[in-house]
């Protein structure tokens, strides 16, 4: 019985496959495969069963985990004390909001590089739940994201809040606007599984607001494109266009009623074997602080418009 088979056990019960837990420990599913076999030898018992075509463990399987999640937080608990920052070494894969890669994703990368010389990164753009997807699927080590954690085997530590803010075209600006805008006017959006349209959604419904169109778009930077343009309206945070929200080219409708801000949070899985994704996420929250300091000295262009909203 070694390590390497405890900690593949570890991840084949954590994510419920051996080719999750294959590309998670960067080995073969036969590697994982020999790894289990073996660690069954040592201890006698069938750890899982194999006439199943999911990861099911058996009945001493079930007993196996408790103690190796104690012995994977022990040992992951004292590589942390024990081993200098900056020996930290190995490949992390990170998934970041677009806001994170508009925002304070070269800071980040910065400080990384200058606190971890020895971490290698790779990156991943996307939306929150395809973010969330490819976490459940051992697809990343750690995401910044938006919203709360998607499970309780996850930690997550806050990054800040994000303002997300009603956000027309300098075209759309110069007439008498009114809350028909939303009805007469495209309501662009990330896409309907998006927490971006659940977010939106939630306040034209608290709100009493309908819109008749929807343009769907995967990317912030195409929707602020596509509002500069006046095809319709959205909602985007400030902090990712300070400087069209300063020229005017994005002109921020100033309501009564403002959507609430978001709270951003690093999520990586708690207790993992691997002390790396603790270790970056303390890196994103120490630069994401940074950056929100900054941010609140930034003081928003608002459009001669403003809309009381009629609750």
């Amino acid at each position: 019985m070694n390590i390497k088979q405890l900690e593949t056990f570890y991840w084949i019960e954590r994510l419920g496959s051996f080719s999750a837990a294959a590309d998670k420990v960067f080995a073969t599913q036969s590697t994982v495969s020999m790894r289990i076999h073996e660690l069954e030898e040592s201890l006698g018992v069938k750890l899982f069963d194999r006439t199943q075509r999911t990861a099911k463990l058996t009945s001493k399987g079930k007993e196996l985990v408790p103690y190796v999640r104690q012995l994977i937080e022990l040992t992951s608990e004292m590589q942390e004390i024990l081993m200098p920052k900056a020996a930290l070494s190995g490949l992390i894969r990170v998934g970041v909001i677009e806001v994170v890669a508009l925002t304070w994703l070269p800071e980040f990368i910065k400080h990384l590089r200058v606190k971890f010389p020895l971490i290698r990164l790779e990156l991943s753009v996307g939306l929150a739940n395809e973010l969330n997807q490819k976490m459940a699927n051992g697809e990343l080590d750690l995401i910044f994201t938006i919203g709360r954690a998607p499970s309780s085997v996850y930690e997550m530590e806050s990054l800040g809040n994000v303002t997300f803010d009603w956000v027309i075209g300098p075209q759309l600006n110069n007439k008498k606007l009114t809350l028909e805008i939303f009805k007469d006017q495209p309501l662009i959006i990330l896409n309907k599984n998006s927490f971006h349209f659940t977010f939106m959604q939630k306040w034209m419904r608290e709100n009493k607001i309908h819109s008749k169109s929807i343009i769907e778009c995967n990317s912030m930077t195409a929707i602020a494109i596509l509002v500069k343009a006046g095809v319709g309206i959205s909602l985007i945070p400030m902090s990712c266009y300070p400087d069209e929200f300063a020229d005017g080219s994005l002109v921020i409708i100033k309501l009564e009623k403002e959507p609430q801000p978001i709270e951003a949070c690093a999520v990586y899985i708690g207790n993992s074997p691997n002390p790396i994704a603790k270790a970056v996420a303390a890196v994103g929250t120490e630069v994401s602080k940074i950056f929100n300091d900054k941010k609140k000295n930034v003081n928003k262009k608002f459009g001669t418009s403003k809309i009381a909203l009629t609750l």
